[in-house]
């Protein structure tokens, strides 16, 4: 079990290696060629915060333990998995539209009770309605 773990690092260094490519990979870690092979080699550890680097570029948003594996964060956007970007503004509308959705739903509601009300009042009438026209 412990084996596995330490392999771990290593395995997202690979896979951060094969999406990006290993020379933007030390542009985006700030390290020397030299560092990144001490990693892949294991003789060296990958330090924490590099190592969440890594993981961000793999698509697993730091401080959301798992949650929000897949998405991530490109040219000011929020990326969700299958691709759709999504700004601050876009993120602060969805709140607005809950609010009116929510709105909607309630008004739907009190339409549908008038109406089984007025339905309801309706074939009340009705049998009255038509005695009176069968006397008339």
């Amino acid at each position: 079990m412990t084996l596995e773990i330490n392999r771990q690092p290593l395995r997202e260094l690979a896979a951060a290696i094969e999406l990006v490519g290993e020379r933007p990979l030390l542009r985006a870690l700030d390290i020397h060629e030299k560092t990144l092979y001490r990693w892949r080699t294991g003789r060296c550890k990958i330090p924490g915060h590099q190592r969440q680097v890594i993981r961000m570029l793999l698509g697993d948003l730091p401080g959301t333990d798992g949650q929000w594996h897949g998405w991530k964060f490109l040219r000011g956007e929020l990326v969700s998995p299958a691709g759709e970007g999504f700004r601050p503004g876009d993120v602060l509308s969805l709140i607005i539209l809950r609010q009116q959705l929510t709105a909607q739903r309630h008004e739907i509601d009190r339409l549908k009770i008038r109406l089984a009300i007025a339905e309801e009042a309706v074939e009340r009438l009705a049998p009255a309605a038509n005695d009176s026209r069968a006397v008339g």
